[in-house]
C-alpha cells in the first residue's frame, strides 16, 4: 500500500482538483502560497492546516473567518479523524483518502482470450448458402448501421435496396412510417422513387393485424381485387408491420408485379425480421426528437439556476426524480434593488437604460451563482435570489451573505469604471433574511417555472427597503450564521404591520471578503 494520501478539493465549478502528498503538514487556503489552494471566495487566505500520517488525519482550523467544520460541527481545537475523512473549509468540500496505486488498480483476473470490440465481427458462417450468409451478414450489420445513421432517410432507400437483392422475387418495394403528430402513413423509402406500388386495403390489413403475410398466391387473392391494386398491377407482395412497444407504426413490402409463387416462407420472415429492425430505428428516432425537445425545456427553466446546482438538477431529470411540486422549509431570501434607478434613467435613452441594467446584473448574477444561489426572478431594476432551494444547503444563510458582500464590492468595481467613462451609475442595496417558504417547481410537466411563496419574501423586501446604498440589512436568523465572523451593528427597521423589527447592518467592508 501507498504511504501518500490524497487530498481532493471540490471546487466551486463543479470540478475537482487532486493532490497526493506524503505525511506531513499542510496549509489549504485560497492564498497561492499554500500547499492546498483553494480558490473560492469562501475560504480564508490561510484557512485550515491537515496534519497527514498514515490512516489519519489531524485538522486545525487557522482563525477562519469563515470556519472549518467535521460533520456540521465547527471545528474549535485541532480533531483528528480516521481517514477517509470528509472536512468543509466555510462551504467548501475536501475528501481525504489513501492514495490507491497502479499496482492495487490493476485486476488480479488472467484474460485466456480477447476479441477487439471496434473490429467488424459477425458470427460463424461457415457451410451456409450464399444467400443465406448475405441475409445474415445484412441482419448482422442493420443495427450498426441504424445506429451510426444520422439520416434515417438514406438509410431506409440502403434497407430497401438491400431488401430487394436478396429477396429473388421481389420486383418493387417501398417503406411508409407514421408521422408522429398526424397519424398518418408517410412515404420513407421507394423503389421505383416515381411510382411506389402502394395498395391502401393490404396496408390497412397488415397495420390492423400485426401480421406478415404473402398476397396473392391464393388464387382467392385475386377474386376480389381492388381497383387500385388492379391499377398498381400486383399479382403477389409480401407484408410486414414496423411493431413497437404493440403499437404498429410503418408498414415494410415488397411485391412482383409480373408472376405470383414469387416468395417463400423464408423470405416473409428475413422481411420481417428487417421491419423489427426499421421499427427499432423509428422509435429511437421519435425518442431522440422527445428528448430534444425535453431537453430545451429544461434549459430554459434551469437558466437561473448556478452550474452545481444545474448539474445536480440535471441528473436528477435524467433519473426521473425532477417532478413539479412544492416543499416547505428554512432558506435565505436575497433581495437586491438599485437606488435611484427610477429618477437617473427617466431622462436616459432606453438603451442606455438596458446596457447600465445588463451591466449590473452580470456582476450580480455572478456572485449569486458562485454562491450556490438561485436568482427567482428580476424585478425591474431588482433581483431576487433564493440560498437553500432547489438543493438543501445547511450554510444558505452564511452563503447568501458572502454573496451580498461581494456584490457590493463588485458594484463598486463597476460604478468606478462607469464614472470614469462618463456613464450614468447607481448604487446597491440589499436586503437578506432567513425564514421559511413553500419552493419549488410549480406547473405543467411541459411548462414548469421555479418559485419561492411566504411571509419571508415579503420581509426581505422590507429589509432591502431599509438598506441605504451601498448597505446590506439581514434578518435575525441570518445574523446568527455570521455571528463573530462578519462584524454588523444592530438597527430598527419598520415593518408594513409591525412596529419595529430587529435588524443588522453588515459592516462589508471590513468583513475580509471581497477584497
Amino acid at each position: 500500500m501507498s504511504d501518500l494520501i490524497t487530498v481532493l478539493v471540490h471546487n466551486e465549478d463543479g470540478t475537482k482538483t487532486s493532490f497526493d502528498l506524503p505525511p506531513g503538514s499542510y496549509v489549504c487556503g485560497r492564498d497561492v502560497t499554500c500547499d492546498i489552494e483553494v480558490a473560492a471566495l469562501g475560504v480564508s487566505r490561510r484557512h485550515a492546516q491537515l496534519h497527514l500520517s498514515r490512516g489519519l488525519v489531524v485538522v486545525e482550523d487557522l482563525g477562519s473567518t469563515g470556519g472549518t467544520f467535521v460533520d456540521a460541527s465547527k471545528i474549535i481545537a485541532p480533531t483528528e479523524l480516521a481517514l477517509p475523512a470528509v472536512v468543509f473549509l466555510n462551504y467548501v468540500t475536501i475528501e481525504i483518502f489513501p492514495a490507491v496505486t497502479a499496482a492495487e488498480q490493476k485486476s488480479d483476473d488472467a484474460v485466456s482470450s480477447s476479441l477487439d470490440a471496434a473490429i467488424h465481427a459477425p458470427p460463424p458462417m461457415n457451410g451456409l448458402p450464399d444467400q443465406a450468409r448475405k441475409r445474415l451478414e445484412m441482419l448482422y450489420d442493420l443495427p450498426l448501421k441504424l445506429a451510426a445513421e444520422q439520416d434515417l432517410g438514406r438509410l431506409f432507400s440502403l434497407i430497401l435496396e438491400q431488401v430487394l437483392e436478396l429477396i429473388p422475387g421481389a420486383v418493387r418495394g417501398a417503406l411508409l412510417i407514421k408521422e408522429p403528430i398526424s397519424g398518418k402513413l408517410a412515404l420513407r423509402a421507394s423503389i421505383p422513387a416515381d411510382a411506389p406500388p402502394i395498395s391502401r386495403t393490404l396496408i390497412l390489413r397488415t397495420i390492423s393485424e400485426q401480421k406478415s403475410f404473402i398476397w396473392g398466391d391464393d388464387a382467392s387473392d385475386h377474386d376480389d381485387i381492388s381497383q387500385s391494386m388492379a391499377a398498381i398491377r400486383i399479382r403477389t407482395g409480401m407484408y410486414a408491420p414496423l411493431v413497437w412497444e404493440k403499437e404498429s407504426i410503418g408498414v415494410l413490402f415488397v411485391d412482383n408485379p409480373e408472376r405470383r409463387l414469387a416468395f417463400s416462407q423464408d423470405d416473409l420472415q428475413f422481411l420481417l425480421s428487417v421491419a423489427h429492425y426499421a421499427a427499432s430505428a423509428v422509435a429511437n428516432q421519435l425518442l431522440q426528437h422527445e428528448i430534444a425537445q425535453n431537453n430545451k425545456t429544461l434549459e430554459h427553466l434551469l437558466t437561473n439556476f448556478s452550474p452545481k446546482i444545474r448539474s445536480r438538477l440535471l441528473e436528477k431529470s435524467r433519473q426521473g426524480r425532477l417532478q413539479p411540486g412544492g416543499e416547505k422549509s428554512v432558506v435565505t431570501i436575497l433581495l437586491s434593488d438599485l437606488r435611484g434607478f427610477t429618477r437617473i434613467s427617466s431622462d436616459l435613452d432606453s438603451q442606455v437604460v438596458v446596457d447600465m441594467l445588463n451591466d449590473y446584473f452580470h456582476v450580480l448574477g455572478q456572485e449569486i451563482f458562485r454562491h450556490d444561489g438561485t436568482i427567482d426572478k428580476f424585478i425591474g431594476d431588482a433581483v431576487l435570489a433564493i440560498f437553500g432551494s432547489p438543493e438543501p444547503d445547511q450554510f444558505h444563510a452564511w452563503k447568501a451573505v458572502c454573496a451580498a458582500i461581494e456584490m457590493q464590492a463588485r458594484m463598486s468595481v463597476v460604478n468606478e469604471r462607469r464614472v470614469a467613462e462618463g456613464l450614468p451609475h447607481c448604487e446597491l442595496g440589499i436586503g437578506v433574511y432567513t425564514g421559511e417558504v413553500l419552493h419549488g417547481f410549480i406547473g405543467a410537466e411541459d411548462r414548469m417555472e421555479f418559485t419561492v411563496i411566504g411571509d419571508t419574501v415579503n420581509k426581505a423586501s422590507r429589509y432591502c427597503d431599509a438598506a441605504g446604498a451601498g448597505e446590506i440589512v439581514i434578518g435575525p436568523l441570518t445574523q446568527e450564521s455570521i455571528a463573530g465572523e462578519i462584524p454588523s451593528t444592530p438597527k430598527l427597521i419598520s415593518g408594513k404591520h409591525e412596529s419595529n423589527m430587529p435588524a443588522f447592518v453588515v459592516d462589508w467592508k471590513n468583513s475580509g471578503l471581497g477584497a
